[in-house]
């Protein structure tokens, strides 16, 4: 009886999916940038936030859900953008092929950082993941003839969808935001799902998991894989943005970018995630153009989001409506 009411409740989950209302805030999300959003600046801005989204929530698959705390995003994030700018490029292959060769080999990436999870934790898997991307890092910079090395790789031709270039900024916006929704869609279907659920179980009590049957391996592989794959996906967007790749553009400060999205959109949370993508990215793109007293004005804003909001942004509205409760008890009470 306990065995089928937990396997009925992954399932239970994915039912109260509403895709409805996903299309529903998409569709207002896209017409409210349509209509507020008509400067080539903030276009470009609300792209990025996309981006970062689409990135930070295939690291909130990993690390909110099946507790990794992976470095290594950024440097999915770089493999998805260059294999698809490469294989148009150098190879011309046509962008769907592209795109798809991209996202295998970042979820590979992320998937054998999967795997030294599953032999080390805690910081040394921190520093095993950091050194995972510091690796793509140096290929990148080394391999002068493939890459460009340090001068990076230009020429990035721009994809037509349906007559508009993504080179405009108005179809890149939309298609990112587009992306965004699906990306936060398949996360919330992924969490709901039985994969979802192991991962998760692996994450709060390993030894119970494994004594309920689940397999840690194969649900931090295909954490790590989704999560990568999400991160491939925003760096071939991320390349369709800037038409130019550099390795800077994937350093640890992107790393870390993506980390402090998660946690203070609260662990677990792909509504939370997606959330403080918005606010970090708007924050980072407009405090650190200021170049005198930007980052310390970044750094210090970070402190006092961590200090006033410990849980992230869901904790906060967890928080809220536990104070609400008390008060509609006490006016029907009254009643």
């Amino acid at each position: 009886m306990a065995t089928s009411a937990v396997k009925a409740l992954p399932l239970a989950r994915l039912r109260s999916l509403r895709p409805l209302w996903y299309a529903a805030l998409l569709i207002v999300v896209l017409l409210v940038v349509r209509l507020f959003a008509v400067e080539a600046s903030t276009l470009y801005l609300i792209t990025l936030m996309g981006v970062y989204g689409v990135a930070a929530l295939g690291l909130n698959v990993m690390f909110g859900m099946a507790g990794m705390m992976s470095l290594v995003q950024a440097g999915a994030m770089a493999v998805g953008a260059y294999v698809s700018a490469l294989a148009v490029v150098k190879v011309g292959l046509p962008f769907p092929v592209s795109l798809l060769l991209g996202v295998v080999l970042a979820a590979a990436l992320s998937a054998f950082a999967s795997l030294v999870a599953i032999r080390v934790a805690s910081h040394y898997f921190v520093l095993a993941s950091l050194a995972l991307a510091e690796m793509v890092t140096l290929f990148l910079v080394n391999q002068v003839g493939l890459t460009g090395g340090e001068n990076g790789l230009a020429g990035i031709p721009s994809l037509t969808i349906g007559g508009f270039s993504l080179s405009e900024p108005w179809p890149l916006a939309a298609t990112t935001i587009v992306v965004l929704f699906l990306a936060w869609y398949v996360a919330d279907a992924f969490r709901a799902s039985r994969v979802g659920y192991a991962a998760v179980a692996s994450s709060s009590d390993p030894q119970i998991a494994m004594a309920c049957g689940i397999s840690i391996r194969r649900a931090r592989l295909l954490a790590g894989a989704v999560g990568g794959a999400f991160a491939g996906v925003a760096g071939v967007l991320f390349a369709q943005a800037l038409q130019f790749l550099g390795p800077s553009d994937f350093g640890l400060d992107k790393a870390l970018l993506f980390l402090l999205i998660v946690v203070i959109g609260g662990l677990g949370s792909n509504a939370g995630t997606v959330v403080a993508a918005v606010v970090l990215t708007y924050l980072a793109e407009g405090f650190l153009q200021l170049q005198a007293v930007g980052p310390l004005v970044y750094g210090l804003g970070i402190m006092v989001i961590l200090v006033l909001v410990p849980n992230g942004f869901t904790g906060l509205v967890r928080r809220l409506r536990r104070r609400a409760r008390p008060s509609a008890r006490t006016e029907s009470a009254h009643v």
